[in-house]
């Protein structure tokens, strides 16, 4: 296992076509050492909307009670949108490891956004493994990131 980047649990959430790899990177973060709020949806036999789950693994982070999300529906494209509505979150809809440390270390991105139709479960628990080993750089980066916490909407 690596260094963690927080103590507090990782929240994961999954409409029903993310369920199952939702539940294989659950038992991955749990064999990891890791502390895991699951934040539903449990069942793949009835159909939920994604969006749904995506504001529970937001609102985890927006209480403080989880730094780090990671949120699976078929596409990911849903579960990104919604999260990336939210000022204090930097949701990546990511299907390559490389994706994901740019995402991590020049972004600081703090939700990780899966496609379960996209990729397959064992690409998803690398990806996870990588997101969860890489930090935000500093120089240039954090300009950047800095300048994207600054922006506002209401201003264009």
């Amino acid at each position: 296992m690596t260094q963690k980047l927080s103590d507090k649990p990782i929240a994961i959430a999954a409409d029903h076509r993310g369920v199952d790899c939702k539940e294989r990177l659950k038992g991955w973060l749990i064999a990891n050492g890791y502390v895991v709020k699951d934040c539903g949806t449990n069942s793949a036999a009835e159909r939920v909307d994604a969006m749904d789950y995506a504001l529970r693994a937001v609102a985890e982070i927006k209480a403080s009670r989880s730094d780090i999300a990671v949120a699976i529906c078929g596409s990911g494209q849903m579960m990104a949108m919604t999260a990336n509505r939210f000022p204090f979150i930097r949701a990546t809809l990511v299907h390559t490891e490389q994706e994901c440390v740019w995402a991590r270390e020049h972004g600081d991105a703090n939700v990780l956004v899966l496609g379960a139709d996209v990729i397959d479960a064992a690409t998803g628990e690398q990806i996870l493994a990588s997101f969860l080993r890489h930090a935000p750089r500093g120089d240039r980066y954090a300009d950047r990131r800095e300048r994207l916490a600054k922006l506002d909407i209401s201003k264009l």
